[in-house]
């Protein structure tokens, strides 16, 4: 059987190579357009962390009551129904 070159499923073969090719050119891009942090941004990533770290170390969990959970779910609910009309 003779191939058409003209023919849909030739089409869909050279456009979905296309698509790849262009997906893959974009995440190389974006692979390679991404900056390592600097040692000074690093240390201050660090020393920021740790000092969340320390003051949530220090905090109790407080636990809600029935009313507020109840008053919590409420307000939800209706926010949710606002925002679906």
């Amino acid at each position: 059987m003779t191939e058409n070159k003209n023919s849909r499923r030739t089409f869909f073969k050279k456009a979905a190579a296309t698509v790849g090719i262009i997906a893959a050119a974009d995440y190389i891009r974006t692979l390679l357009s991404v900056r390592p942090y600097s040692d000074e941004v690093t240390e201050r990533y660090a020393s920021d962390s740790n000092a969340q770290k320390m003051i949530f170390s220090k905090k109790q969990l407080v636990l809600m009551t029935d009313n507020e959970k109840e008053q919590r779910l409420a307000e939800l609910l209706s926010n949710y129904q606002k925002g679906s009309t």
